[in-house]
């Protein structure tokens, strides 16, 4: 463990420190961190993007001991300030107000899913001499997340120097370890095995210049447009607007097939934006160029759209005013609607299809073939070693069950609790249309292996199913070359989908 730390002077010198985030070898963000000492107070600024994201934002924190006095950031558009009094930190941010506690002996560490934090956490634990520290997680929704030590790792990774200390710590789960240097705290290299995840310290530089603007990967062009588009707005059954956008082709034949688009899991925008690729942005730019009108629209409470993050029941609700919604617009064919569902969306789409009753069809991209909890059992431990998966096994063994009990509230576990239970087997056989599935041989996010137990169950209650998988391709399916495995680093990297996706479902559309 970390002895308190008895003198400052030493503490995260000034400059300028740049560190690179990686998965599975990806470099998926990079991050600049300027640290400034001024009398008893650390100012840090950090200047970063991340997976499609960027922030700039900046701590006030007291040096003796190591404790937060305000945090101000600028996020995709959002301003966000952070307060603290006594156990409780508010965060504000769109004129809207949240609070959480954290224990006593758990000093506050903001996270924004950034570097910072995760930079500042060796000399916090040191500083304070606090054996758990509370992450005050801007991830999603403003949550407390426990972060406790658990022991020193051994021995350390390629590229750490031998004198340097080590700590492991236990995140919601999931272990990780810190490697940083002796006196200064300084941290050289975060790794979370359970995602493949590594923060890195690429340089350091004791001039401290202004922070640089955070730049991400631009996304790819999209092939030219044979459609217009038009953003609108869709009222759901309990009011809210969710916004859209539809793609109607130039095509004078009327009436048109049309598609809508339902995203897979987490906050998704119409687009299904994951770090610079635009999932959904490529599929409607294909379809509706093959002549179907296309609508996709940001997720209740995401982008543009209205409400509160949603359980599975209104998933599915939202999904069908969608339906409506283009059913209802001119020119467009009530009989020939189809629904594209990507991952989670995927698992839906059974389900709004048994109640809507009157789909054409529907496309299921990367389903789920297990219950949800099963899923995130496998995800959390694709990356633990033989010796640490017996405990690992017990440790998300009981956070599942605390979110399935509601021990844990948040609104990103209500989601999740939701969900729990259904098996996609048993809707599929239920479903009323014909059913396309497409599977990525390398998705490790809903596992191939898993697929056959989807189809079967289709086909032994005489459904409709076709099945293609899809060789070297990814849960995003991105194609993948012959020797390369799929970490979800490779996510954010500007990408086309393989075109062997297109090609099947416009091959299944020829006879569907």
């Amino acid at each position: 463990m970390i002895a308190p730390l008895l003198m400052a002077v030493a503490l995260l010198p000034n400059g300028t420190y740049h560190y690179d985030t990686s998965i599975g070898g990806h470099t998926v963000g990079s991050s600049t961190i300027l640290i400034r000492h001024s009398g008893g107070t650390l100012d840090v600024g950090e200047s970063a993007s991340l997976a499609g994201r960027t922030l700039i934002s900046d701590r006030k924190i007291r040096v003796a001991p190591l404790a937060n006095l305000s945090y101000v950031a600028d996020a995709n558009g959002k301003h966000l300030i952070l307060t603290f009094a006594g156990n409780e930190a508010t965060l504000t941010a769109d004129g809207q107000r949240a609070t959480i506690a954290t224990p006593a002996g758990s000093p506050f560490l903001v996270s924004d899913n950034m570097t910072a934090g995760f930079a500042l956490m060796p000399a916090t634990f040191a500083a304070t001499g606090a054996q758990q520290v509370t992450l005050a997680c801007l991830c999603g929704s403003f949550v407390a997340v426990p972060v406790k030590v658990t022991g020193q790792p051994t021995p350390p990774p390629q590229g750490v120097a031998p004198g340097e200390q080590g700590l492991s710590v236990e995140v919601e789960g999931q272990t990780a370890t810190l490697w940083f240097r002796r006196g200064t705290y300084v941290l050289d290299r975060f790794d979370l095995p359970a995602q493949d995840l590594t923060i890195v310290l690429r340089s350091y530089d004791s001039t401290m210049t202004p922070l640089p603007k955070p730049a991400v990967p631009t996304p790819l062009p999209l092939p030219a447009a044979r459609y217009t588009s038009r953003d609108v707005s869709i009222k759901a059954d309990d009011g809210v607007k969710l916004a859209g956008t539809l793609t109607i082709p130039n095509s004078p034949a009327t009436p048109l097939p049309g598609f809508v688009l339902v995203h897979g899991s987490g906050c998704n925008d119409r687009d299904e934006t994951i770090g610079p690729n635009k999932i959904f942005a490529q599929l409607a730019n294909r379809l509706s160029n093959d002549g179907y009108a296309v609508l996709r629209y940001d997720k209740r409470s995401c982008g543009k759209s209205g409400g509160k993050f949603p359980v599975r029941d209104r998933l599915i609700a939202d999904a069908r005013a969608a339906i409506a919604y283009l059913r209802s617009q001119p020119g467009i064919d009530p009989k020939r609607i189809y629904v594209l569902g990507h991952s989670e969306g995927g698992e839906l789409a059974p389900s709004i299809a048994i109640a809507d009753g009157r789909l054409r069809g529907i496309v299921l991209l990367a389903p789920p073939a297990l219950p949800l909890e099963q899923i995130l059992k496998q995800q959390l431990l694709r990356n633990v070693t033989s010796a640490n998966r017996a405990a690992m096994e017990k440790q998300v063994a009981a956070e599942l069950d605390a979110i399935a009990s509601g021990k844990k509230p948040n609104a990103e576990n209500r989601w999740l609790r939701s969900s729990f239970g259904i098996d996609p087997a048993v809707l599929i056989a239920r479903v009323p249309c014909p059913i396309l599935i497409l599977q990525g041989t390398k998705d490790i996010q809903v596992l191939p292996a898993d697929t056959p137990r989807l189809v079967q169950a289709a086909q032994n209650a005489h459904r409709d199913v076709t099945v293609v998988m899809l060789d070297g391709d990814d849960h995003l399916f991105i194609k993948l070359s012959s020797g390369e495995q799929s970490t979800g680093g490779e996510y954010f990297t500007p990408s086309y989908l393989d075109p062997a996706l297109f090609a099947a479902i416009e091959t299944w559309l020829g006879t569907h």
